[in-house]
């Protein structure tokens, strides 16, 4: 019984004595930070948009009258003077219906004649009281039908005549032709395109502008266009037409530049990048880095006076090569975290890398 009070007393004193012992708490260092102070500044989005030379005016040609065609005069790459021929019909289908019309004129214009030559002797005979006014008015309504129907063989001649011109189909400006749409023997109907013929002189470049873009590029005013195979050399460029209506497949609005300058060394189908600045006001800008977000709303971390930190939502206005404008949020004169953000948490301790008084801008 002694023994065991005695090795109760033992272990309660040994108890007390843990007690008052304190068991050590490990402080947390101030996590190192690098930062900046943001000032609002004036600042300017750059829009690229590739795409590829066009020709300002490209013409379809086709024959005014359908047919077979018996040649064709030109191919790709050639260049065309105005009144230069393309291609030819072949003229056996036509010459039937020239011939026609031209024995339809003669029948009509004999007819004619003789109706005159009738007219003129009943009038003579008229005179002497010899037959009356009514066949003299009969005579000279068929004379009246014999100069219609004359008028009439002509018109039909004159069309099978065109007909026959139209047989050959000629530019009607300077160009290079770009395409081939039927070949010989192929036949054809009428308006249905044959060569293809982009006007010399005239080039633009057309580009798609998506639909997170088309504020900028409606505001943009100047436009350069780089064209990789002509180097560093920039080509002047002026808004022809923005599409109002966006592609159905790719949900982008086509857009054609005007290039201005010496063209002589830009050739069709080139591949190109058009560029254009524009002013968008003062704005804070800082590094990608100094975005962190727990959700979809990005966010940044603001360091206060005693060095803890805190996380602030911000609005952005886009993207400027590796930097963000931010739009709302922030105040000029607020310390920024711009690297180690996603290793912060709300209210944690911080210590600045080095001297960091200066602003970014």
């Amino acid at each position: 019984m002694l023994r065991t009070l005695l090795l109760l007393l033992t272990v309660a004193a040994t108890t007390l004595a843990g007690c008052d012992r304190q068991v050590p708490v490990r402080e947390e260092r101030a996590r190192p930070v690098r930062t900046v102070v943001v000032e609002a500044s004036r600042t300017s989005i750059t829009l690229e948009l590739p795409g590829e030379v066009r020709p300002r005016v490209e013409t379809r040609y086709g024959f005014r009258v359908g047919g077979k065609i018996a040649e064709r005069l030109v191919s790709v790459g050639d260049r065309v003077q105005p009144g230069q021929r393309l291609a030819r019909l072949d003229p056996q289908d036509v010459a039937p219906a020239v011939a026609a019309a031209r024995a339809q004129r003669e029948a009509a214009l004999t007819d004619l004649k003789l109706a005159r030559i009738e007219l003129a002797r009943l009038k003579e005979l008229r005179g002497l009281n010899y037959v009356s006014q009514a066949q003299v008015d009969r005579q000279q309504a068929q004379t009246d039908s014999a100069e219609s129907r004359l008028r009439s063989a002509e018109a039909q001649l004159a069309q099978a005549a065109n007909s026959a011109a139209f047989q050959s189909l000629v530019a009607d400006d300077a160009g290079v032709v770009t395409a081939i749409e039927a070949e010989a023997g192929q036949v054809v109907a009428a308006g249905q395109p044959v060569v293809r013929v982009a006007r010399t002189g005239e080039m633009e470049m057309l580009v798609y502008v998506p639909e997170a873009d088309l504020a900028n590029a409606k505001g943009a005013r100047e436009w350069q266009v780089a064209i990789a195979a002509l180097g560093d050399r920039l080509i002047p460029a002026t808004v022809r037409e923005l599409s109002p209506v966006a592609e159905p497949a790719s949900r982008t609005y086509p857009m054609r530049l005007s290039l201005g300058g010496d063209l002589s060394s830009v050739a069709l189908g080139m591949t190109a990048t058009a560029r254009a600045v524009r002013e968008s006001g003062e704005a804070i800008v800082l590094p990608m880095s100094a975005l962190h977000a727990t959700g979809e709303t990005p966010k940044v971390w603001v360091v206060r006076e005693d060095l803890t930190v805190r996380s602030v939502e911000v609005g952005t206005g886009g993207l400027l090569d590796d930097t963000v404008r931010i739009v709302s949020g922030l105040k000029p004169g607020d310390r920024v975290v711009t690297a180690g953000a996603n290793l912060l948490r709300e209210g944690q301790q911080v210590r600045l890398a080095d001297d960091q008084s200066g602003a970014v801008r």
